[in-house]
């Protein structure tokens, strides 16, 4: 008689329960405030747990506000889900209109450099051209996003006349912290565009270049000028929106850390006559954690020029 034997099925493994995602720079309804809505009141206290009720960018300044306690119910930004505890994290719940993913946007910085400094003549002018390149990758796995960029600079340029007399071009300092970089009195737009708005589930690969120039007078007031010295340090921060059009549902939210990058550099006349570059000290973009992880200003570089023109 034959026998047979049912052996036993491998135990087959429980399936794992994958989180579905919180997104910075999206807004969510706080289903269970009760614990949490001191801390959400204050501003910094805020900040530090990821949660904000506003952050709103102009050239001007940016105006960061703490989560409205009259709202009902409770709503808040998220600027960084990293930050968000695991009580903050269940209590927010998103609308019916928002992703649902356990994916996330990434951006990759594959290679970073700044080109050789140098003096090229732009519209009969010289002008100092400093270059810094990015080579980046960006993937929208979660949901479709725009990349932008904002810049903050701490500056001084100098010139020096034939007579010793020096004359500022730009300088900082009195706003006592970095300022927002504009190069052009009609640039109206904090965050630049780094790429064509990306739809979701897409992935690209691009070089991108931010360059920095100062025109060179040929003389002011019918003095000759000696030379011009920049001494700058800029922290650019790579940002995504999921909709910039849509203020009330999405802001702008840090997607990489700082960069930080910088230079001081002196411009001199050869003898024959050409503006060259005497000395040079330069610092490479570097991903910084001790920069302020979320852009905040109060003013801008073209405020910081004299009111009289070169």
């Amino acid at each position: 008689m034959d026998y047979i034997f049912q052996l036993p099925l491998p135990a087959r493994p429980k399936p794992i329960a994958r989180e579905i995602n919180i997104f910075a720079g999206h807004r969510y309804r706080i289903a269970s405030p009760e614990g949490m809505s001191g801390k959400l009141a204050d501003l910094e206290l805020g900040l530090q747990s990821g949660l904000l009720g506003s952050y709103r960018l102009s050239t001007a300044a940016t105006n960061l506000a703490a989560v409205n306690q009259s709202d009902q119910p409770l709503r808040a930004f998220v600027w960084d889900a990293d930050l968000l505890s695991p009580q903050r994290r269940q209590a927010l719940q998103a609308d019916p209109y928002q992703p649902r993913s356990t994916e996330n946007n990434k951006l990759t910085l594959i290679d970073s450099s700044l080109d050789t400094p140098e003096v090229r003549l732009i519209r009969d002018q010289a002008t100092l051209t400093i270059a810094p390149r990015f080579e980046l990758e960006w993937r929208t796995a979660a949901h479709a996003s725009q990349l932008g960029i904002v810049q903050l600079v701490e500056s001084s340029r100098t010139l020096v006349l034939a007579d010793g007399e020096s004359i500022t071009l730009l300088d900082t300092e009195a706003a006592e912290a970095p300022v927002l970089y504009l190069n052009d009195a009609a640039d109206s737009s904090p965050v630049k565009p780094v790429c064509t708005f990306q739809a979701k589930a897409r992935q690209q690969r691009f070089q991108f270049s931010s360059p920095v120039t100062q025109s060179i007078p040929g003389e002011v007031d019918g003095k000759a000028i000696v030379s011009l010295s920049v001494l700058e340090k800029y922290t650019m921060y790579f940002m995504q929106n999921a909709d910039p059009d849509d203020p009330g549902h999405y802001i702008w939210a840090p997607v990489h850390l700082p960069i930080v990058l910088g230079w001081s550099i002196r411009v001199q006349q050869r003898y024959d006559g050409f503006w060259d570059i005497f000395r040079k000290k330069l610092i490479m973009p570097t991903p910084s954690t001790e920069a302020p992880a979320l852009p905040r200003w109060q003013s801008n570089s073209l405020r910081c020029r004299p009111r009289v023109e070169i």
